[in-house]
Parts: structure tokens; C-alpha cells; sequence
């Protein structure tokens, strides 16, 4: 028995998430080589990844062999590729496997959320590596930029991991560390220039650890070999918080997780934003997820990362306005946007509902109310505000197709399958039509009974 790994090895799945380029395939090889090239047989509690199939050991060993050969790291990643280990400890009465965990490595351009591939490996997963490039991070004033969507991804993972309280630990790996300054002046650097993604992480109280991957191409007798120190940290802390989790099974994956939470039952519209995207993600398999997803992270569109988060001193100053005018809409706006941008849409939905009632004739304002209270479980009322703005917009497209939805989820098949032809007949393109169909088969075909109709 491990104190931290428990009694049984379980079989984990491991993502990997980064731009093309940042050093995920490299990192993968560093670990492996460190634990392996420190582990001598016998001392007592040494830990060590060890390949599981002869794919992973020819991928690590092409890798080796081109830097040896070349004296340069390899390419950038061309396909998705599975990497099979299993974490070993030497014991005094012989050697034990803590666990086994897939690690997929994908190319740069695929780790994003419109990716159907992406987005299986995603709710299949039940932690991931999230990879950013210190060096860039610190030297390249545009690489902030360039990681905006990952950022939002991570923030959105983060916030529904915490609202269903499933364990789904995230590392935040910073790459080429070694062309930094060492010690606490190059990790102050780096944390300063990523503080959006860590106050968002930090609000959302995620499960997250920071390491800091230091992987040289050195010379040993000549030869060009890759020195990793404390690559292998990362793994061993992502594992370890899933094996010594109870709740955490092997094959229990991020999807099913959600299930069980009844995610699948909180459908947030977002179409109204990008339709033709969001209903593509809607047909992508497990649809109340996707839905979900893509709608937290819709919220943080169009935000500069700097400013994920209003700065605290503005918003106690629109609350202590609201103590005296509380229907005051500058103040109500602002509060409702600092809460909806961190994620925190419990703490949103009592600011925009005062706004929506100062604005009834605002249809935008009650359909985000309405995703609001579907992303927090709060599907009568998303229902009612529905049906509020079918009575004035009978064409409205996002409330037929969530009003559609709710009612296949709530059983009540026949209202459903009306509300999914209005929607397919409003929808503005061949492909949201396609994309109703295919929401539409997946939302009816696990009703649940007992629901009540409503018209």
C-alpha cells in the first residue's frame, strides 16, 4: 500500500493542453528519462514511469534518438498520439505499480474546443496538463494573446469541476525555464505576466499545482542527452491526487462525472452569441457538457486576459452604491459582468435578474438570464423566462431550442419534439438545422418519466 496512491493501481487518463511548439512531446520524454535515469533498483520508495505497451517505448525512444542524433529538440507533434505508463515504486519486499494513466499528446492546432477529437479526449479525461511557454510568456509581448483560448478553456474546466466538486486536478506546467533567470525572480516573472489564468483559477478554488519544467539539451561524453529536473514532479502530483481520491475510479472520465452531477440536465443556450458554433458543439456527444462549456467560455470572449477580473476596490465601490440605490443599472451592470466574467454565476444571477426586471422588453438580457439559471441547475425558472420571451419573439430560435431541451430532459417528449421542429424551422443555415436534428436525437432518447407537461 501507498499512503498516497492507495491500495489498487487504477487506470487514469491524462490530457495535455498547449500550443503548438510549447514542449508537451519533450516534457512527456524529460519526465520519463529523469525518473528512469535516477531509479538504481534498490533504493526503497523511488518512484519511476515505465512504458506499458511498445508504442509508448518506441515513441519515447524516436524522440531520444533524434536529439541524439541531431543535438536539437524534436519537431512540433503532426498527430494525436497515446502514450501508455505506469507509475512504479521500489518497496523492500520487491517493486509495486501505484497506477496506470494514458497520456495523449496532441499537436498544438488540436486543443481546440471547436475539435470534435478535442473535445471527446476532454470528457474522457480526469486531470490535464495545462503547458505554457515562460520564456515567450516573459520575452514576447504577443504570446499573452496567442494563449487567450487556452486560457478561457482552462478557466471554464476549472469552474465546472468546482460547481459539480469533482476532482479533476489541473497542472500548469512553464516550459524553457532553463532560459530563464533561476530561482524566485524567474517564477515571480512568470506569475506576474499569467496572473489572469491564476486568479481565475484561485477564485474557482480549483485543485492546481504550478511546476516549473527545467529540460536542457546537455552533452554527456559527447553525446546530446536531455536533462530534465523536476519534470517529473508534475505527474506524480497529478496522479497521486487522483489515485488517492475515493470518489475517482478508473474509467470514471470527466463526462461521467458530470452526469452523475446532473449537468446534463443544465443545458445553457448560447447560440444567441455564435450560433453555428455553439450548435456544433451541442451535437458533439454529450451535449449538456459541451453546452455548458462553451458557454463559460463564450462569457470570457472578447476580454483582454488582463482584465478577467475587475479590480476589487471597483466593485465594493458599486456595491456600496447599490446599499443606497439598489436599482441603480450602472452599478447593477457592473457587479452582474465582474461575477458573470469570473465564472461565479450564482453571485451574477440576483444582479442581472434586477436589471431584467428594469428592462422587460429586453429580450438578450432574460435569454443570458435564462442560461444562467440553467448553468446553475435552476431549470424551472430558465423555463419560465423561455416561455416569456416566446410569448413576444414566437420565432425566437434560442428559446425554442432550449425551451425544447428542457422539456426532452423533463420526459415530456411530445412539447419537446414541437419545440425542436419550431427551432429547426427558424434556424438561420443548413448546419444548425443538421445540428437541431442531431441535439434533438440525443436529448429524447433518455427522457426521464415522471415530468410533468407544460405548454
Amino acid at each position: 500500500m501507498s499512503l498516497l496512491f492507495g491500495n489498487d493501481p487504477k487506470a487514469l487518463n491524462l490530457l495535455s493542453i498547449g500550443t503548438r511548439g510549447v514542449g508537451k512531446t519533450v516534457f512527456l520524454v524529460g519526465s520519463y528519462t529523469e525518473s528512469n535515469s535516477s531509479y538504481d533498483g534498490e533504493q526503497q520508495n523511488q518512484l519511476w514511469f515505465d512504458c506499458q505497451d511498445q508504442e509508448a517505448h518506441e515513441n519515447i525512444q524516436g524522440v531520444m534518438n533524434y536529439i541524439a542524433q541531431t543535438g536539437q529538440y524534436p519537431p512540433p507533434t503532426m498527430k494525436i498520439s497515446g502514450f501508455n505508463f505506469s507509475l512504479k515504486q521500489q518497496r523492500f519486499w520487491g517493486t509495486q505499480t501505484l497506477c496506470y494513466f494514458r497520456w495523449w499528446d496532441l499537436p498544438g492546432e488540436s486543443c481546440d474546443i471547436e475539435n470534435r477529437n478535442f473535445q471527446s479526449m476532454i470528457l474522457g479525461s480526469q486531470g490535464c496538463c495545462v503547458f505554457i511557454n515562460a520564456y515567450a510568456l516573459i520575452h514576447d509581448q504577443d504570446y499573452l494573446q496567442s494563449v487567450k483560448d487556452i486560457i478561457e478553456l482552462v478557466t471554464a474546466i476549472a469552474s465546472l469541476v468546482k460547481h459539480h466538486q469533482l476532482q479533476y486536478p489541473i497542472a500548469l506546467i512553464f516550459t524553457q525555464c532553463d532560459r530563464l533567470e533561476a530561482g524566485p525572480l524567474g517564477q515571480l516573472q512568470i506569475e506576474t505576466c499569467l496572473e489572469p489564468l491564476i486568479i481565475r483559477l484561485e477564485n474557482s478554488r480549483s485543485n492546481y499545482r504550478r511546476f516549473y519544467s527545467s529540460i536542457p539539451i546537455v552533452r554527456t561524453e559527447g553525446m546530446p542527452i536531455l536533462r530534465a529536473t523536476g519534470s517529473a514532479d508534475a505527474l506524480i502530483w497529478i496522479t497521486s491526487q487522483l489515485c488517492r481520491a475515493n470518489n475517482v475510479k478508473s474509467g470514471q472520465d470527466l463526462a461521467s462525472g458530470l452526469s452523475q452531477g446532473s449537468s446534463l440536465k443544465k443545458f445553457v443556450q448560447t447560440a444567441n452569441r455564435v450560433p453555428k458554433l455553439a450548435l456544433g458543439l451541442m451535437a458533439a456527444g454529450v451535449v449538456g457538457f459541451i453546452a455548458i462549456l462553451f458557454a463559460v467560455i463564450t462569457s470570457l470572449t472578447n476580454q483582454q486576459p488582463q482584465q478577467a477580473q475587475a479590480n476589487p476596490k471597483t466593485v465594493q465601490e458599486y456595491q456600496e452604491i447599490l446599499k443606497n440605490d439598489p436599482n441603480n443599472v450602472e452599478a447593477l451592470t457592473m457587479t452582474y459582468k465582474h461575477y458573470d466574467k469570473m465564472g461565479q454565476f450564482s453571485e451574477a444571477i440576483p444582479f442581472l435578474e434586477k436589471i431584467v426586471a428594469q428592462k422587460p422588453e429586453d429580450i438578450p438580457l432574460k435569454a443570458k438570464l435564462a442560461g444562467l439559471y440553467e448553468l446553475t441547475g435552476q431549470n424551472e425558472q430558465a423555463e419560465l423566462k423561455y416561455d416569456e420571451i416566446l410569448a413576444k419573439e414566437p420565432q425566437h430560435f434560442e428559446a425554442n431550442l432550449g425551451k425544447a431541451v428542457l422539456r426532452g430532459q423533463a420526459g415530456d417528449i411530445q412539447t419537446a419534439q414541437s419545440f425542436f421542429q419550431k427551432a429547426e424551422q427558424v434556424a438561420g443555415s443548413e448546419g444548425a438545422r443538421a445540428s437541431v436534428q442531431e441535439t434533438a436525437a440525443q436529448i429524447l432518447k433518455t427522457p426521464t418519466p415522471s415530468a410533468t407537461k407544460t405548454q
